[in-house]
């Protein structure tokens, strides 16, 4: 049962506190330390406060979740990507783990988990930004302004949640399909990493086109990129939604189809050495 192997895959990394650390609340935590840190060292600086300036607690919140793409925060999703993904490589554990499910529901319920993991860590990013602008204001005696309208706002921020997710899961089953092929954790983390800069850089060169065309919205990337436009943009200025449906139809299908990939080559790996 598809139920049993997520349950099974769940306990296995609540008790592996390495990989739950450095894969999900390790950049968090820096991302939280580095904008203190430089809150406290730019009010030491100068000698000044702001006082009565606005600090759009709503915006950074956006550009701490957004922020969740970048190759710091990626490298360390990827990290736990691959200890939950190929960590049975590593420890020649699958001729214990395959008997008790079916393969295909194994390596599923493994993406599975790594989305839960992933939704907690974006929560984690969320709090994080908090308590960010709350130390932010205090040291620099500057005014807490909260978005002008809640109920649009919390949809926003759904939205964007959501469409980075999606995001990041491409990469993770990218992680998976290098993973069961080249049966290493490592591989996995540098091959995640080396196609999420290289669509990045790709999907910078398509954003000086005017108008998104099909081949630039086939990039993760750029498809989050028109996704967000669209979701985050003000009802009387939003763009053409054409776009932003078809990057969703496009990741969509990025990740369905890797998934499918990495589940058929890892049915008929060979497994009695592992």
């Amino acid at each position: 049962m598809l139920a049993d192997a997520i349950a099974a895959e769940r306990f296995r990394l609540l008790r592996d506190r390495t990989a739950l650390f450095w894969g999900f609340v390790f950049a968090p935590l820096a991302g939280l330390a580095l904008s203190v840190g430089g809150d406290l060292f730019m009010h030491r600086l100068f000698h000044r406060a702001l006082p009565g300036a606005p600090l759009d607690l709503g915006g950074k919140i956006l550009s701490a979740v957004s922020g969740a793409t970048s190759p710091f925060t990626a490298l360390f999703l990827l990290i736990g990507a691959a200890a939950i993904l190929a960590g049975d490589y590593r420890w020649e554990t699958w001729r214990l783990v395959t008997p008790r499910n079916g393969r295909g529901r194994i390596l599923l319920a493994k993406l599975m988990v790594f989305g839960e993991a992933l939704a907690w860590s974006l929560g984690l990013i969320i709090i994080c930004a908090v308590l960010a602008g709350l130390v932010g204001a205090a040291v620099n005696g500057m005014t807490l302004v909260a978005p002008a309208a809640g109920g649009a706002y919390l949809g926003h921020l759904a939205a964007a949640l959501i469409i980075v997710w999606l995001q990041l899961m491409i990469f993770a089953a990218v992680a998976a399909c290098v993973a069961v092929v080249a049966r290493s954790p490592m591989g996995a983390v540098v091959a995640g990493v080396l196609v999420m800069v290289g669509q990045s850089i790709a999907a910078s060169l398509y954003r000086m086109d005017p108008a998104p065309s099909v081949k630039a919205l086939l990039l993760p990337a750029y498809a989050s990129d028109q996704m967000r436009a669209f979701v985050l943009a003000p009802a009387g200025l939003r763009p053409d939604g054409q776009a932003a449906a078809l990057g969703l139809l496009f990741s969509l299908a990025w990740l369905a189809g890797l998934s499918a990939v990495a589940v058929t080559v890892f049915r008929r790996q060979d497994l009695t050495r592992e």
